[in-house]
């Protein structure tokens, strides 16, 4: 059985521990890895799961931009379950709860660098058929999924890191519309 949280202070080095564990210590390298760096985490979209006292997986979500409309959107990563806690939902669950409070935030559409075949369970499908692009990423590999239905239409372009300030959703959407 295992609990998800809301991911705690306190959690941060067992996540990096998991993390490492999960993806290797050279994961920092990885092209997605330059949209986490300008900007934390949404606090309110990192969850943790644990067994008892012990953390056994971790999910993240990080704002982005869209295309020249500047379109806000989530980065999810990374997903980490610990290897022997694979099978039992943790990352379904994760994912799950973050979708849910993502669109309870007002958020719409998240993306995530990931394999097809376990991601499209959730609903992802692949971005670049929609003219979505994460320079220096393998096309392949980002995926999206629209937490409301029809976000997608209009939307395109290569994707940046998101307003570290964090505006509310509403106001960065009268924005866009605004310049229309």
């Amino acid at each position: 059985m295992f609990l998800i949280s809301p991911e705690r202070p306190d959690d941060a080095a067992a996540i990096e521990t998991l993390l490492d564990t999960v993806f290797d210590t050279h994961r920092h390298a990885k092209a997605s890895y330059a949209y986490r760096q300008d900007c934390p985490a949404v606090p309110e979209l990192s969850f943790s799961a644990h067994c008892g006292n012990r953390l056994v997986g971790t999910i993240r979500f990080w704002p982005l931009i869209i295309g020249d409309n500047a379109t806000p959107a989530l980065l999810l990563g990374p997903l980490g379950v610990a290897p022997e806690m694979r099978n039992y939902g943790i990352g379904r669950g994760l994912v799950c709860r973050g979708h849910m409070m993502a669109r309870d935030l007002g958020y719409k559409l998240v993306l995530l660098v990931g394999e097809h075949k376990y991601y499209s369970r959730f609903g992802y499908n692949p971005a670049q058929p929609y003219g979505l692009v994460m320079p220096g990423e393998d096309p392949a590999r980002l995926m999206v999924y629209e937490l409301e239905k029809g976000t997608l239409h209009g939307v395109s372009g290569a994707v940046r890191s998101g307003d570290c300030l964090r505006p509310s959703i509403m106001s960065a959407e009268i924005t866009s519309q605004a310049r229309l």
